[in-house]
């Protein structure tokens, strides 16, 4: 496998087999997919005397050690040819916020941001090239590959470093193609030479959203021949998609791709590099990750001092699919800031980012208690039935206690709507309370479905 190419043996040295590998990516790979296998594998080999395996991280400057005789050398009297000197490349123009110090870091994306790194520290290696970074839109990835050239461009300045967007990289495949179909022999040696100059000859190519190739099979194989070329250089390739490359339907050479068809198509030369590339995921912000990401894309928003951390809180309660929805939320606020002078205190943020389905709607007794449920994880019904064991007595009363909170409903009609007596309602709802007072996890979590109702 591709992983193991940069894995070095150094030898058994007091029953410890040391291996060596460039970057931590690869030392938490082994570590996580075959510390099991490598063990058997050792004991098998080494015998009794093996203890364990330790791992090495390599310094920049070393390379992977091999085991191989070195011929003498022969003494030849040399002239020292003269360093070539370093060509300074012109910078690609990025957006300026796409750096990998102003990414959010969560669960949801830890190890497409490792991968990432990685190529920057070791750009070429074959162990992460090509590179393939997928999930679905407005997750980052644009983000995360405008992070390698930028940060390419500050510790490589001498590498040639191509960033294109597919539809870019489609433009400039059928500006040939038409040069090509009007028989412009000129023209076209003109656009295929400025095409080798823009990609073929690059150090590091970084396509984003090939998924918008799909239509295009004659730019696919480009790009399949592009790919192919410039990892058997040693150069660099990262590409981003919206699916991993088994949501793809391999595409038979010369075959058109059907418009109506409900699978995505591609190329089988294009499939089969996605198919042998490290393919590294990213997906939906979890809270703690929409949390970090509202605090660092609002510091410029004048959120009340004394709000701000609750303000970003209901703020990332609601799921939200990806970050530009988040942005979208954000921008809104500054706006409305900006333009009527709205205070942007925790009372006037809810007002503002009431959901227009929900604008004059009351909450009711069922869709509160549906809420509760989801949030616990058990079924509505389980809230009106006998049971009183924690995972239903700790929901229900939390339900009775934001129904009676939320709604003008009587004690009758709430202790009607879990089949219970307004006398227990009235003492599950100070149970809660009590329970609250104690336990800060619990008040946070009531307070968290609390906002979920409210947006």
């Amino acid at each position: 496998m591709a992983i193991f190419d940069a894995v070095g043996y150094e030898g058994f040295v007091d029953g410890y087999a040391c291996l060596t590998v460039p970057d931590t990516f690869r030392e938490t790979w082994l570590n996580s997919h075959y510390g099991t296998l490598l063990r058997k594998v050792f004991t098998k080999v080494l015998g009794p005397e093996f203890k364990d395996y330790k791992i090495r991280l390599l310094a920049p400057s070393e390379s992977v050690p091999e085991i191989k005789l070195a011929p003498v050398p022969r003494k030849v009297a040399r002239v020292t040819p003269p360093a070539p000197k370093k060509v300074l490349r012109r910078k690609i123009s990025l957006y300026k916020n796409y750096t990998f110090e102003t990414f959010v870091e969560g669960e949801c994306n830890s190890t497409a941001l490792r991968a990432c790194e990685t190529v920057v520290e070791n750009p070429g290696d074959k162990g992460m090239n090509p590179l393939l970074v997928y999930g679905a839109s407005g997750l980052g990835k644009t983000h995360l590959l405008q992070a390698i050239a930028a940060r390419l461009q500050d510790t490589r300045p001498d590498f040639k470093i191509v960033y294109r967007a597919a539809y870019d990289f489609l433009r400039d495949c059928v500006s040939m193609a038409e040069a090509s179909f009007a028989g412009d022999r000129a023209l076209y040696a003109e656009r295929e030479q400025k095409f080798k100059e823009n990609y073929a000859d690059s150090d590091v190519l970084l396509v984003d959203d090939i998924q918008l190739l799909e239509k295009a099979p004659k730019s696919q194989e480009r790009l399949a021949l592009l790919v192919k070329m410039l990892r058997s250089r040693g150069k660099q390739v990262v590409l981003s998609c919206d699916r991993h490359p088994s949501a793809f339907k391999k595409l038979a050479a010369g075959e058109t791709p059907s418009r109506d068809a409900k699978i995505p198509q591609l190329s089988a030369n294009l499939l089969a590099h996605l198919e042998n590339c490290v393919a590294v995921g990213m997906v939906e912000p979890d809270l703690n990750t929409r949390m970090a990401v509202i605090r660092e894309k609002s510091k410029d928003l004048p959120f009340a001092s004394n709000d701000r951390e609750e303000i970003c809180r209901f703020l990332s309660i609601p799921p939200r699919a990806n970050v530009r929805l988040i942005e979208g939320t954000l921008n809104w606020l500054r706006a409305m800031h900006t333009l009527n002078g709205v205070e942007l205190n925790l009372t006037c943020v809810k007002q503002l980012l009431v959901s227009p389905q929900n604008d004059g709607a009351k909450l009711t007794l069922k869709n509160i208690s549906e809420t509760v449920a989801a949030s616990f994880r058990v079924e509505t019904v389980v809230l009106s039935s006998k049971r009183q064991d924690k995972g239903a007595s700790l929901p229900r009363k939390v339900a009775m206690f934001l129904c009676r909170e939320l709604t003008k409903e009587s004690l009758q009609e709430v202790g009607k709507a879990f089949n219970r007596d307004y006398a227990t309602v009235i003492a599950s709802i100070q149970s809660l309370i009590a329970m609250m007072g104690k336990d800060d996890d619990l008040a946070r979590r009531v307070q968290d479905i609390r906002y979920m109702l409210e947006t």
